[in-house]
């Protein structure tokens, strides 16, 4: 068939070609277009995600208030969507726009999946890892001597293999009792085998029993899943390094920071190791030599962590002193604030039923608020004064830290007494007792580190400490608080 072709007829019965408008010509095909005349589809990349999505798919998060369109740059692109939604999205995005950075004082948290998920932990701990590798000396492989062919090797040559993985670091690893941890912890594990360490996992822990397994295995590093001091719906990594001493900020977790932005490769080409480790009863075998010969006292305490309730289940079995449980959920909390609701449940816990005194352990296992049989809330200061009272009784040195809100609060103080400051984080107090040789370290945040084989940081050791300096009086908690002042 030809084809049509336009006669001079038909020049007639239209008009002149040049007089038809534009809009009513027919199309032309798609490869006769102009460049600038092609219709191109708009992509848009909600962050955090490696995949584009179209107009229609940005339009509708938008719409439904998807959370990673907070911090989206394309925010702004609205379409045609109604301007009551419109108001909504700027209140929206002014009210619950997320700025917190991944990494914080103490180590990094965020949100399950919107800021943290399994593939950011990996590169976490990855990070941590390359860390770890640059603090081992290198070390060469020494060469193998050659077997004749007539002399079967022993078993005593290892493969090269074994020995290539065996100069990975060593890091403890363990979870919380959060339901997103094990998610997590299944990256952070993967990052480190990768990276040719050898893994050694606790499973289910709690901060203080890491970092007790830490040393007691002579790990060169640990890293804990936890959003421990945040909302349920959080998660996040802390890390420690060689004999347990903790990373936080302006003691190595920048340099881990600028590890984690800048990349980082495999620092080697055989994979690690991973294998399991028990660590309770070591952990609760510690604890024989301060909870003995105490005084006969009712003791309430609220926690939420289970592992920390077996352990002094266990330890108070023996003991003449009656422990009851105030049950709290996991939850962020302001132990310093009267009015946080588990600091006035256990309050009022102690008002309608009597006891010598109370305790919050909070869920890092380590920070806690001491209350008098009266209810009231005692200040961490005069709880630390009391605790280098105690010490300073039983240690011939009498070298203690504070930190400053501590100090100011302090007063007089007895002759003999040497107290240094010390920033209020959790390395800082380590690495200031280890330098000063001090046999204490507190101050008003509730964290009571003591002189062991390491300096250590443990809601129950505390305890231990006050058990036995109340001991040596029948006075009630407050009025030996007093005393002490």
């Amino acid at each position: 068939m030809e084809p049509d072709l336009i006669s001079a007829d038909t020049e007639s019965q239209f008009g002149p070609l040049t007089e038809i408008k534009a809009g009513i010509l027919p199309p032309l095909p798609l490869l006769q277009q102009p460049a600038l005349l092609k219709s191109a589809e708009v992509f848009f990349q909600c962050p955090g995600e490696n995949y584009p999505i179209s107009k229609a798919i940005h339009l509708s998060r938008l719409a439904a208030f998807y959370p990673k369109c907070r911090e989206c740059p394309h925010h702004a692109h609205t379409g045609n969507l109604s301007p009551e939604l419109i108001e909504r999205l700027k209140q929206t995005q002014h009210s619950r726009a997320s700025t917190q950075k991944p990494f914080t004082r103490e180590g990094v948290r965020g949100v399950y999946l919107n800021q943290i998920n399994r593939t950011q932990a990996a590169h976490f701990a990855g990070a941590f890892s390359t860390l770890l590798w640059e603090a081992i000396p290198l070390q060469g492989v020494a060469p193998q001597k050659k077997v004749p062919h007539s002399q079967p090797a022993t078993a005593d040559v290892a493969p090269k293999g074994n020995q290539e993985q065996s100069r990975g670091p060593s890091v403890v690893i363990g979870f919380d009792e959060r339901p997103s941890s094990p998610d997590i912890i299944t990256g952070v594990a993967s990052a480190l085998l990768r990276n040719g360490g050898r893994v050694i996992d606790l499973g289910l822990t709690v901060p203080s029993i890491l970092s007790f397994a830490t040393n007691h295995l002579q790990a060169h590093g640990a890293i804990m899943v936890t959003g421990a001091q945040s909302g349920p719906a959080y998660t996040g990594l802390d890390f420690l390094l060689e004999h347990s001493q903790p990373v936080s900020a302006g003691r190595g977790l920048e340099r881990i920071e600028q590890i984690t932005q800048r990349g980082f490769g495999r620092a080697s080409r055989q994979p690690g190791s991973q294998r399991t480790f028990h660590p309770m009863e070591a952990y609760r075998a510690q604890f024989q030599k301060h909870f003995h010969a105490l005084r006969p006292l009712k003791i309430k305490i609220a926690c939420s962590l289970r592992l920390v309730r077996e352990t002094l289940n266990a330890l108070f079995d023996k003991l003449p002193c009656e422990l009851s449980w105030v049950e709290i959920p996991h939850q962020k909390r302001d132990l310093l604030n009267s009015q946080d609701r588990d600091v006035q449940k256990m309050q009022k816990e102690l008002q309608t039923d009597s006891a010598d005194l109370g305790l919050i352990i909070d869920d890092d296992s380590r920070r806690c608020a001491f209350f008098a049989e009266t209810g009231t809330l005692l200040s961490n200061t005069k709880v630390s004064r009391f605790l280098m009272q105690s010490l300073s009784r039983e240690q011939s040195s009498r070298n203690f830290l504070l930190d400053q809100a501590a100090l100011e609060q302090l007063g007089d103080c007895p002759a003999g007494w040497n107290i240094q400051p010390h920033a209020d984080t959790l390395a800082d107090g380590y690495f200031q007792m280890m330098q000063q040789q001090a046999v204490y370290a507190g101050g008003q945040s509730g964290y009571h580190w003591f002189r062991d084989a390491v300096p250590t940081c443990d809601a129950i050791l505390t305890l231990a400490h006050i058990l036995a300096a109340l001991s040596f009086s029948d006075a009630p908690f407050s009025e030996v608080l007093s005393q002490s002042a």
